[in-house]
């Protein structure tokens, strides 16, 4: 089956690994490649953004229709794409499956935006989620059923560490924006005779007292953010979010790279991390039980050796982008299955 593969990357920089681990004669993936450029850390979409979003969907939803392929599909990447193919979609009356990867919205949304999303999501046929209790969050705030929703775990590339810990200067790393809770982090390593790396857009931080032996930076390639979170020795991932999954990103990276992660026991974070097995999950909010938590796997050489090591073997096998996707590849054959039907 043809897949007309809308993403937010130019070049679809972000998902190459379609093609590289689904062969074309099961599934070919086209990409309408964006004209714009996606900030990953921003909060919310503005006006601007969204007609960016929109003109790719459309020009998508166009590519589709002059395919003239009955079997066609649409595979879009994050929320946005999806809300507008779906849109596009039930306005020209089209009969094309829309698999929506990749759905996460960060936040709950305001009236005006959920009501719109549910006209457009109503149109798509599969939506996937990379945490299991997304599920009930966006059935029910879009009156959608849970049987269109799919959880299939969040990928990235299956990376050999090439760099040692920092052993003369010695860091605890914090790195992301969105939904992060660095004001818990702050108060549990302030005083604390270690060294706190913080990597975040200014915004994430603004307004918080920060500690004396916290330093920020900002505007890293992802290079640099690789490096960092496989020299440091310890890697803590904050949040603070009931309605959708963050922070995946930075902690199954680090898991990749055989790093010991402290991670906020949250919506997402459970379906990737056992805790004492795989790495150390804490409450939301408590800073008594991050602080304990991170003296424990900072002092602990053995710990984190056994944790790292855990993590990295589970990332390899059930987090990489070829064991993931296995599963992309049979939910395109269902909706295949469902057109033949």
């Amino acid at each position: 089956m043809q897949w007309i593969l809308m993403g937010p990357v130019p070049g679809g920089h972000d998902h190459h690994w379609l093609t590289r681990f689904i062969p074309a004669w099961r599934h070919r993936f086209f990409d309408i490649l964006p004209d714009y450029a996606h900030d990953r850390s921003r909060r919310a979409t503005s006006a601007r953004e969204w007609l960016d979003y929109l003109r790719q969907a459309w020009r998508g939803v166009r590519a589709a229709r002059l395919a003239k392929d009955p079997a066609i599909g649409c595979l879009t990447v994050f929320p946005q794409l999806a809300l507008m193919a779906g849109l596009l979609k039930r306005l020209l009356g089209l009969d094309m499956p829309i698999l929506a990867w990749s759905f996460n919205l960060g936040h709950a949304q305001g009236r005006a935006k959920t009501a719109l999303a549910r006209l457009g999501l109503a149109a798509v046929d599969r939506i996937v989620v990379h945490s299991r209790r997304e599920i009930d969050s966006y059935a029910a705030a879009f009156g959608l059923p849970r049987e269109r929703f799919t959880f299939v775990p969040f990928s990235v590339e299956a990376v050999e560490p090439a760099l040692e810990e920092e052993m003369e200067a010695p860091f605890l790393l914090a790195m992301g924006s969105a939904n992060r809770d660095y004001a818990t982090l702050f108060e549990a390593v302030r005083g604390l005779p270690l060294r706190l790396v913080v990597v975040a857009g200014a915004h994430a931080t603004a307004g918080l007292a920060v500690p004396e032996n916290a330093e920020l930076r900002h505007g890293l390639t992802l290079a640099e953010c690789h490096a960092l979170a496989q020299r440091a020795r310890l890697s803590v991932v904050p949040t603070a979010n009931s309605f959708s999954a963050s922070g995946q990103v930075t902690f199954i990276e680090a898991m990749m790279f055989g790093r010991c992660v402290v991670v906020t026991r949250s919506i997402g974070a459970e379906d990737y991390i056992a805790d004492g097995e795989t790495g150390l999950l804490v409450p939301p909010g408590d800073v008594a039980a991050l602080r304990a938590a991170l003296l424990r796997a900072w002092e602990d050489a053995a710990l984190r050796a056994r944790l790292g090591a855990a993590a990295r073997a589970y990332a390899v096998e059930t987090l990489s982008h070829e064991g993931v996707s296995r599963r992309l590849a049979a939910l395109c054959d269902a909706l295949q299955a469902e057109r033949r039907a």
